[in-house]
């Protein structure tokens, strides 16, 4: 029975892993359930970067305005 167990969580485990690579590459969706912001390229670490609202389709997908790009906001 353990041996079944472990089996079942090593095969399950890859899949959950890869699940949430392709999770963190289309921000478009995910900002509909987590909170984004748009900006811009990254800066050294002590200065502050602006950032500003995402703007939102008629199909609901998340955008940026040229130049900046969609991030999961730090909270």
């Amino acid at each position: 029975m353990r041996g079944l167990i472990l089996l079942a969580l090593i095969l399950v485990l890859p899949a959950g892993c890869a699940g949430r690579e392709e999770a963190t590459v289309d921000l478009t969706l995910a900002c509909q359930l987590a909170k984004c912001v748009c900006a811009g390229p990254d800066k050294l670490f002590f200065e502050n970067e602006a950032s500003q609202a995402v703007l939102w389709t008629d199909n609901g997908d998340a955008y940026c305005p040229e130049g900046l790009e969609l991030r999961l906001a730090e909270d």
